[in-house]
């Protein structure tokens, strides 16, 4: 009897691009999407763009900090990735990852 492998093959990774964090001072365009969710106790959160080449606005709009990065290995605790109250971070990114050790709203704004 012929033994069987499961073997796979391995793709090799795209070299990871560094996160391209947007200033908010005189940035402009259009607003093509708005999305508001209340993220749950230390459960991930990913949104998706709805279009391509946007820039994406995140605000915490809830009591409670949040985590928020264009790559899924963040952390919890990175202060790098932190949002406060009433904070706001934009990307130019096609993905978010977010996170909270408590419930706050996070508003996500898509210009382009």
């Amino acid at each position: 009897m012929a033994g069987t492998t499961n073997k796979r093959k391995r793709t090799p990774k795209a070299p990871e691009k560094e996160t391209e964090t947007v200033s908010l001072d005189g940035l402009e365009g259009d607003v093509v999407a708005e999305f508001t969710q209340q993220l749950s106790i230390i459960g991930q959160f990913i949104y998706n763009a709805q279009e391509e080449d946007t820039t994406l606005i995140v605000e915490n709009l809830g009591f409670g900090d949040i985590y928020v990065s264009d790559k899924p290995n963040f952390r919890m605790g990175n202060e790098d990735q932190r949002l406060l109250f009433k904070e706001q971070k934009a990307f130019k990114a096609r993905k978010l990852f977010m996170t909270s050790g408590s419930q706050p709203v996070a508003s996500i704004i898509e210009i382009k």
